[in-house]
C-alpha cells in the first residue's frame, strides 16, 4: 500500500471516529431531554415549503441557508445568529429548518425554549434531582448548535435568567460553538434583555442579527 493511500485511509479513519463523536452527543442530547430538541410542529418543517413573498423574507431564507450550508465553517468560527422580529413571522420555522439540516449533516444540535433551560436547571436543584448542575449545563453547552426560543420571556428573577444566559452563551463563546437566539423583540431589546456582557461577546464573533418585519403569516392565513 503506498503512502498516499495510507494517508487516505487515516483521513477516512478520523473522519468516521469525528462522525461517531458527534453521533454519540446526539444521542445524549435526546435521551436528556427525551426529543432531538426540534418540537413536533417544526419537525417537518424545512427551508423548501417557507414563505418568502418579499425581499426581506428572501434575505433571511437566504441567510438561514447559507448559515446551515456552511455550518463547518460557522462551527469553527462560532458565529452565531439573532432572530428578531415579531410573532408568526417564520423566526422558529428558519431556525428549525437550519437546525435539522446541521443534525441531519452529522453535528449535534439542541433546540430549547430559555424557559425550558431555566426549569431544567431549577430542576437540579431538588431533592432526588435525577440530574446534577454540571449534567445540565454540560447538556445545554455541549451540542454544536444551540437554538435557544422565546428570548425575551420574562420569567423568574431576571438577575437569575441573565446570570444563567451568561453563563451557558459565555462557555459556548469559549468553545466557539454556535447559538441561534429567537425573540419577539426589536434589535435594541434583545439587547436589553441579554445584556451588555453578553451582547459584546456575541457581536464579537460577528453574529448576523436578521429582523422579521413583515406581518404575522399566522394573522394572514386567518384572514385578520
Amino acid at each position: 500500500m503506498s503512502l498516499s493511500e495510507l494517508r487516505a485511509l487515516s483521513h477516512k479513519a478520523v473522519a468516521e471516529l469525528a462522525q461517531e463523536r458527534r453521533a454519540t452527543r446526539q444521542a445524549a442530547v435526546e435521551r436528556a431531554v427525551g426529543r432531538a430538541g426540534i418540537p413536533r410542529r417544526f419537525r417537518s418543517h424545512s427551508f423548501v415549503d417557507y414563505q418568502a413573498d418579499s425581499v426581506e423574507q428572501l434575505r433571511a431564507l437566504t441567510l438561514a441557508q447559507d448559515y446551515a450550508a456552511n455550518f463547518a465553517a460557522v462551527r469553527e468560527r462560532g458565529n452565531c445568529l439573532l432572530l428578531v422580529g415579531g410573532p408568526g413571522t417564520g423566526k422558529t420555522h428558519l431556525a428549525c429548518a437550519i437546525l435539522s439540516r446541521v443534525i441531519g449533516d452529522g453535528y449535534s444540535g439542541l433546540f430549547l425554549t430559555v424557559s425550558e433551560g431555566l426549569r431544567l436547571i431549577r430542576s437540579t436543584y431538588s431533592a432526588g434531582a435525577d440530574r446534577t448542575e454540571i449534567q445540565v449545563f454540560e447538556m445545554l453547552t455541549s451540542p454544536d448548535l444551540l437554538v435557544l426560543d422565546e428570548v425575551g420571556v420574562a420569567i423568574g428573577n431576571e438577575t437569575t435568567r441573565r446570570a444563567m444566559l451568561f453563563d451557558v452563551l459565555n462557555a459556548r463563546y469559549g468553545e466557539m460553538r454556535p447559538t441561534i437566539l429567537i425573540g419577539n423583540l426589536t434589535a435594541p431589546e434583545m439587547e436589553n434583555y441579554l445584556g451588555e456582557r453578553i451582547m459584546d461577546r456575541l457581536l464579537e464573533l460577528g453574529s448576523a442579527t436578521v429582523p422579521f418585519t413583515w406581518p404575522s403569516h399566522r394573522r394572514k392565513a386567518n384572514g385578520a
